[in-house]
Formats: C-alpha cells, sequence, structure tokens
C-alpha cells in the first residue's frame, strides 16, 4: 500500500510539475506579444500601488507619504520608491551651495515606474548641477499642484519650478478639485489611501503575469464597449478633448485651469522664483499605433480626433498669462518616428527612453527662456 501511495505522490508532482512548466512556457510565450494598444486605459497599473505611500492631506487632498519605503512593482518594473520627511520622492534636502529647484506635477512627475536617476527630475538635475525636488504626486491637477507648493516654499525657497502639466487629466482634475478637497477633510488628515490588502495571488498576479494582465483587460475591454462598465463615461469625457465634438469640453477645461496657473505663476514670482510649464500628452495621442483602439474603448470616431488641440489650447493660455512654456509632445512625436518607445507597454506613463527625451527636452526650453542661467546665477 504505501509503495502504492508513494507511485501516486510522484506522479502528482510529476503532473503539478508539467503544469507548472507549460504555465511558465505560455507566460513566456505572452511575453513576446506586443501589448493591447489601448493598455494605457486597460491595465490599471494604479491598482499595484503599495499601501501606505499615499496619504490624505487637506490641503492638497493627498500626498507622498512622509518616510515610506516600498516597492511600485507592476507588468514591466520593479523599482524602489523612498519619500523624504517632506512627502517629496528622494533624498532629504542637503544644505549645499547648489540652488534648488521644483518639479511639480502628477503621476507623470513622481514617475514611480522609473527609478529616480532615471526620471526626468532626476536626470535634469544632474545636468543643471541643482537640487531638483520632485513634488509630484499621481493624481494631481493644477489646483493639487499650487496647494503643494503653498506647503514648500519656505521650506525650501525654490528659484526654479517646473511644472508638467498633463492634458489627459489635469483639466478634469482641476473641475473636480473642489468636490475633491471636500471629501478629503471628511477624512482624517494623514490616512493612508490608495492601495491596500489584496488577496495575496491577485496581487501576485497582477504585477507579474501578462496572461493574467490580458485576460483583465479583454474582461475591462468589453465591459466599456458594451457600455457595462462605470469608467467608460468618464474615459470618454477626458478623451474628449481629443476630439472634435469636445470643443466646448475643452474650453471648459482651459477657463477653470486659468485661475490656479496664474495664481502659481504670481505665488512662485512673490517668492522671488520662475515657473516654467511643460505640456505633456497621453501616449495615444503621441504614439499613433495607440490611438485607433483607445478612441474606440470609448466610441469615438477617429476621423474626427484632434489630438494636438489640448496642447495647443494649453500653450495658448501660457502665452496669455506670459508664462515661459515647453512643449514635450513635440520632441516625444519625434523620437517616436525615430523608432523610440517613449512609453511603457502596459502602463501608459513614460518610459526611461521617454524620461530621457523629456529631460533633453527641458534643457532645451530653459535655455530658450534663459532660466538655466537666471536660475544658477552662470554668467
Amino acid at each position: 500500500m504505501a509503495s502504492k501511495a508513494r507511485r501516486w505522490i510522484g506522479r502528482g508532482v510529476l503532473a503539478l510539475a508539467g503544469l507548472a512548466i507549460g504555465v511558465l512556457v505560455i507566460e513566456m510565450g505572452a511575453r513576446l506579444l506586443p501589448a493591447n494598444a489601448a493598455a494605457e486605459m486597460l491595465f490599471n497599473a494604479p491598482q499595484n500601488t503599495p499601501p501606505g505611500m499615499y496619504s490624505n492631506d487637506h490641503q492638497t487632498v493627498f500626498r507622498p507619504t512622509p518616510g515610506f519605503e516600498g516597492t511600485m512593482r507592476s507588468l514591466g518594473y520593479s523599482v524602489p520608491i523612498q519619500v523624504n520627511s517632506l512627502g517629496l520622492r528622494g533624498p532629504e534636502p542637503v544644505n549645499n551651495e547648489q540652488p534648488r529647484w521644483l518639479a511639480l506635477g502628477d503621476s507623470f512627475t513622481f514617475a514611480a515606474q522609473v527609478p529616480e536617476e532615471q526620471s526626468f527630475v532626476g536626470l535634469l538635475g544632474d545636468s543643471q548641477q541643482v537640487q531638483l525636488f520632485n513634488a509630484g504626486s499621481d493624481g494631481y491637477g493644477t489646483r493639487h499642484a499650487l496647494a503643494r507648493f503653498r506647503q514648500l516654499e519656505d521650506k525650501l525657497a525654490p528659484e526654479l519650478v517646473v511644472l508638467i502639466f498633463f492634458t489627459g487629466n489635469d483639466f478634469s482634475d482641476n473641475e473636480q478639485w473642489r468636490d475633491a478637497i471636500r471629501r478629503a477633510k471628511e477624512r482624517p488628515d494623514g490616512a493612508a489611501i490608495m492601495g491596500g490588502p489584496k488577496p495575496p495571488l491577485r496581487s501576485f498576479l497582477n504585477k507579474n503575469s501578462v496572461i493574467y494582465g490580458m485576460f483583465n483587460m479583454r474582461k475591462r475591454a468589453k465591459a466599456m464597449t458594451d457600455g457595462k462598465s462605470p469608467e467608460v463615461r468618464r474615459w470618454r469625457r477626458e478623451m474628449s478633448i481629443f476630439h472634435r465634438s469636445g470643443r466646448m469640453e475643452l474650453r471648459k477645461g482651459i477657463d477653470t485651469t486659468r485661475m490656479p496657473m496664474e495664481e502659481l505663476r504670481d505665488r512662485v514670482e512673490r517668492k522671488g522664483g520662475r515657473l516654467m510649464v511643460a505640456v505633456a500628452s497621453p501616449a495615444f495621442a503621441v504614439e499613433d499605433h495607440r490611438t485607433q483602439a483607445t478612441f474606440e474603448l470609448v466610441n469615438l470616431d477617429l476621423s474626427e480626433a484632434e489630438l494636438a488641440a489640448p496642447e495647443t489650447e494649453t500653450l495658448k493660455l501660457l502665452k496669455e498669462l506670459e508664462i515661459p512654456s515647453c512643449s514635450l509632445d513635440t520632441p516625444l512625436r519625434q523620437a517616436y518616428a525615430e523608432g523610440e518607445r517613449l512609453y511603457l507597454a502596459y502602463d501608459g506613463h513614460w518610459s526611461p527612453a521617454g524620461h530621457l527625451v523629456v529631460a533633453q527636452a527641458l534643457e532645451d526650453c530653459l535655455a530658450e527662456h534663459g532660466l538655466a542661467e537666471k536660475a544658477t546665477g552662470a554668467q
């Protein structure tokens, strides 16, 4: 009997080993396939945000948790995240002779998808030989950035502030500010938000399995195209500004953004600094292999797309406000045309190659406006 039981156990172990090898082979094969062209909307990378990385804040709605250390892991990357005592990504400020600059913006500025030294903040700080502090945060619009600057202006006294304005959702974030800050004040200040415990197997698969990611994206795509997803209305509204049907929505976004942008400019200048705003668009507006699939997802006619309209109108606003500006779309589109892939396959944020292009574009814009020399005191 014992010998028979051992044989059955052995067969079971071999069967499980064969199954595991088969799954591994399928997983490796899936990694060779191109990602869904609309993956930036379908994969939902923010679900992998480590618990405790963000905290509720009664002034800014939320911000990176001071003192947080952890790892941002998702398909395609595993990145250590360090947040200093001021709630800025990176090490503590040091007292030296280097000028202090500040980067504001949303998740494209925080850049949890790449190591600090490969982000545009790290690259630009090194090239300009300044302390460039990263005050970005997932979900920030211009009003969030303004509130964040108020918290930091006296502690850092930056000589130059660089704001990354993301046309993908900064307009809608600005429009929703009042409701967002009201909800934040209903929760305890400093309470952890964004992220939390998930079933261990699901959490592991979310971060590591392309097959699981493909399954979830297909399920979400079907729900959106069938009109059954609660997200589809929000996505369509945010994307409509890249389409002829959304011209009024874009105008509304510009009008809502004008006041906080003007106030940020005035506040920075009152503190003796200068502001430059760089305008960035979503991946589907830069890498054209993503465009059709993304528009189809929310039932927008690609033939009526106006992909450059949000950037054009934002740059026009900045010119009216006499704020030095920078187009990031132009160098990103050029690099894409030359074969570079500037956005992550399953995430929609800049890849290391994208950050390199952005850092160089910012250097060029700073030089064009004479801001680097004024901020560093160079002759």
